[in-house]
């Protein structure tokens, strides 16, 4: 049995892969493409999977989709998904009234990614009557099957999140530069100017004050529990700690109090305002993965998120995966603070080739 989780070199944001399979043959699950750099250091490896059951476009943000850019301009994908979960301005509209989706293929070619699941044919939220993915579909009632025993529960977004990004649509794919008439170019983030990092303290980190993210885009991040073999990861995307706590209680309720996760890809690559102090207490959750390379105006992961988790728990033994090492992660890379906290960091090996490989392979 294997299952496992792969952080790819996303640059500032998220670009994941799951392998699952009973027997030799494996299934891949991916989540986002990070940066249009990131496209090209991975295209190799798409074009040799098989089997790719499912690809994940979380939601409209250009450290998540970037990478999607370049694939969608090619004749021919680099892999044949099984199906794609993305939505598109159609299923914001859709989610406001509970309509079926009437809007010919014309009116989904107004942005990049939108044409290009038409132009390469890929069944879209097809598990969906609605087409619409959220936590209102009925589908999302209970586990959804992917393949070979993969489950998937779904926890974000629901059609509140969709709805509440009408307005901004338009905007947000400006921002993202995947308008139909925008240039193919997706540049890199300014590297943040780091301040030297002394050791955290981690009470006063956790003792800092909350406030929840209540950006949109981030909000219809479509966020999910994937099970295989009686393991459970948690892929957060951007979504909002709110929403996640809201789809997880009903679960812990179930269990005891506590949902029991193996391993949390942490929302927004470590961000404070999505992990409340709440979050980590309702979950049985010992591993966590960031992916980012801090890049970019927020230099992730924040102090905040981290100390909120390792200090949730402090008699067990946790484990922090980051797929960079940068100063806002190997700052936790302190012999003090992992006695008196009791964690390990684990960072991606270094590459001679790319010292910044990004890229980190996890057994779930």
């Amino acid at each position: 049995m294997t299952f496992r989780m792969t952080m790819h070199p996303g640059k500032d944001g998220d670009c994941i892969q799951l392998s699952w399979g009973s027997t030799t043959e494996l299934h891949h699950l991916i989540v986002d493409l990070g940066r249009g750099a990131t496209y090209k250091d991975i295209k190799t490896d798409l074009e040799a999977l098989d089997n790719v059951e499912l690809f994940v476009m979380s939601h409209v943000d250009a450290d998540h989709i970037g990478g999607a850019i370049p694939m969608v301009r090619q004749v021919k994908a680099p892999f044949k998904p099984g199906r794609v979960w993305y939505n598109a301005k159609p299923q914001l509209m859709a989610a406001q009234t509970r309509s079926p989706i009437t809007e010919p293929f014309s009116a989904r070619q107004g942005e990049k990614l939108a044409r290009g699941i038409v132009k390469f044919g890929w069944p879209w939220n097809a598990e969906f009557a609605s087409e619409i993915v959220s936590t209102d579909s009925p589908e999302a009632a209970q586990p959804i099957d992917i393949a070979d025993g993969l489950t998937i529960r779904l926890l974000s977004p629901g059609d509140a999140q969709l709805i509440d990004m009408i307005d901004q649509w338009e905007s947000e794919l400006a921002r993202a530069k995947i308008r139909t008439f925008d240039p193919d170019v997706d540049p890199d983030p300014l590297d943040p100017v780091f301040e030297p990092l002394g050791t955290p303290n981690v009470k006063s980190l956790v003792a800092e004050n909350y406030n929840g993210d209540t950006t949109k885009p981030n909000g219809t991040s479509i966020a999910f529990i994937a099970e295989f073999g009686g393991k459970r990861v948690l892929l957060a995307a951007d979504a909002h700690s709110e929403v996640l706590e809201a789809a997880l209680k009903p679960l812990a309720e179930a269990e005891g109090g506590k949902v029991r996760i193996d391993l949390m890809k942490i929302s927004h690559h470590g961000s404070k305002a999505n992990t409340s102090k709440t979050l980590p207490e309702i979950m049985d959750c010992t591993r966590f993965a960031i992916s980012t390379n801090g890049s970019g105006r927020h230099s992730h992961p924040n102090g905040e998120s981290i100390a909120r988790f390792i200090a949730a728990d402090k008699d067990r033994q946790k484990t922090l995966y980051f797929n960079y090492r940068q100063p806002s992660t190997d700052t936790w890379d302190s012999a003090s603070l992992k006695a008196t906290w009791n964690y390990l960091p684990v960072y991606a090996a270094a590459d001679e080739d790319d010292p910044e490989n990004g890229k980190l392979v996890i057994d779930i």
